[in-house]
């Protein structure tokens, strides 16, 4: 590559001392030469400003909020401040292989119709050298990727690198009102006006904790289901009404209706062609296995009726051992 546009990393950090030197120097030892990093401090109390001062890179500027603002806030006050061509993230913990950037800018450079992009990811438990790993592969198919944001995340964050005049033309902001899944929400709205993809390779270590909560679970679920709720909406349908307070199916003859709007987003797309009708059918599928083994311990075996009639449950990726399990599940429950 002749020329080598300005690449802006955004590292959103709250009391992440312990692993942030190392987050900081994946960045800094890349093979790509153009680069900013945006740290964005959210009111930490630890000594993670002194640990950036004591790395005396030049090439790092930090930002800090007012008064303690989320990740999704600190992220959108690194965007707007970032002077690159291209816009990478990372989270405090996680770890960049060091061709990441290079990589991706090369990729982007090359096909100007993708906005977006990530790629493979290994997950590895707190310590990077003797953690225990697993590889995270991710479809690259843009058009099966565009499908499947409809009801799932399958751009890893800390992998994403985005194409910064898609965030002035098209207002692609992080949704501050959203506590869990702020990227999946933002990934799908990149995907509204741009192509997406991820790369093979992996490009990005995860690093995964152990204090993942009943309360985060519980906001997980959550947002997940807005999300999907959203996804109907935008194409024609509606399952709000389908849903009790605690964002559950309501009862059986709902999970019914759900399922009858499912296929018929499936069928609409074959009129419409919003989607590839083998990716639309495949993202389909997986919404609707998904929802039925969530509720299947309130609504019991009929739910497995419902499922198990619908001309979908050919097309879902399960495993004979977890189409067993949950079936059991569905005859002992309700």
């Amino acid at each position: 590559m002749s020329d080598f546009p300005l690449v802006s990393v955004i590292i959103p950090v709250y009391n992440g001392e312990k692993y942030l030197l190392e987050s900081l120097e994946s960045v800094l030892h890349q093979t790509y030469p153009n680069i900013e990093i945006i740290v964005v401090d959210d009111c930490s109390t630890d000594n993670g400003a002194g640990l950036i001062a004591a790395l005396d890179a030049d090439n790092i500027i930090v930002l800090r909020n007012d008064t303690n603002s989320g990740v999704s806030a600190s992220r959108n006050k690194a965007i707007r401040s970032a002077k690159g061509k291209y816009i990478a993230f990372m989270d405090a913990d996680d770890v960049s292989l060091p061709h990441r950037i290079e990589c991706q800018v090369n990729f982007l450079e090359d096909n100007s119709e993708f906005g977006l992009l990530s790629s493979a990811y290994q997950t590895f438990e707190e310590d990077l050298l003797s953690g225990k790993k697993s590889l995270k592969q991710l479809p690259c198919n843009p058009d099966e990727i565009a499908a499947q944001l409809l009801f799932q995340c399958v751009i890893c964050c800390p992998a994403a690198m985005l194409r910064g005049s898609l965030v002035q033309e098209h207002e692609l902001y992080f949704d501050e009102s959203l506590s869990m899944c702020e990227d999946w929400d933002l990934w799908y709205r990149v995907s509204q006006v741009s192509r997406v993809s991820n790369v093979e390779d992996v490009l990005v270590y995860y690093r995964k904790h152990s204090n993942n909560s009943s309360r985060k679970r519980t906001e997980m679920y959550r947002s997940k289901i807005r999300l999907i709720q959203r996804s109907f909406r935008d194409y024609g349908g509606c399952v709000d009404s389908l849903f009790n307070g605690d964002l559950y199916i309501k009862s059986d003859p709902a999970f019914g209706l759900f399922v009858e709007q499912v296929e018929q987003l499936a069928n609409n797309n074959r009129i419409e062609k919003w989607f590839g009708d083998k990716e639309a059918v495949k993202a389909c599928a997986y919404v609707l296995y998904e929802i039925y083994k969530t509720n299947v311990d309130v609504l019991g075996n009929s739910a497995y009726d419902h499922l198990r009639k619908s001309w979908l449950y050919q097309y879902m990726d399960i495993s004979r051992k977890h189409r067993i399990k949950y079936y059991l599940r569905s005859k002992f429950s309700g």
